[in-house]
């Protein structure tokens, strides 16, 4: 009989392992998707899916582009929060073009 007890206590201890595992926010921080953008002069604004996520911009400006790469970490936004990252530019953006770090790609600018 204490055997089997044994067993069904280590079988409990693991399902709760497991409920508290899953329930667990899940964050991670690493290089986040810019889901758009605008420009106002010489600031972009861009604003990424994480919430409170402390975001932190590296940018790179050559004649031809801008690559900004936002590392931050990503939580469950709950109820959809947005981050939103503002950075001076060294000129303009004009004619080059801006490149999101984390894809290589150019972002999609917001509407309006």
């Amino acid at each position: 009989m204490t055997n089997g007890r044994t067993a069904l206590r280590g079988i409990g201890v693991f399902a709760l392992l497991g409920a508290l595992v899953a329930c667990a926010p899940a964050e991670s921080r690493g290089e986040q998707r810019i889901i758009g953008w605008s420009v106002a002069d010489d600031v972009l604004h861009m604003w990424v899916d994480t919430c409170n996520g402390d975001p932190a911009p590296e940018v790179v400006e050559t004649d031809d582009d801008v690559t900004v790469t936002i590392v931050s970490t990503r939580r469950d936004p709950g109820d959809a929060c947005q981050d939103v990252v503002e950075v001076a530019l060294s000129e303009p953006l004009g004619h080059r073009t801006l490149i999101d770090g984390a894809t290589g790609r150019e972002p999609e600018p917001m509407e309006g």
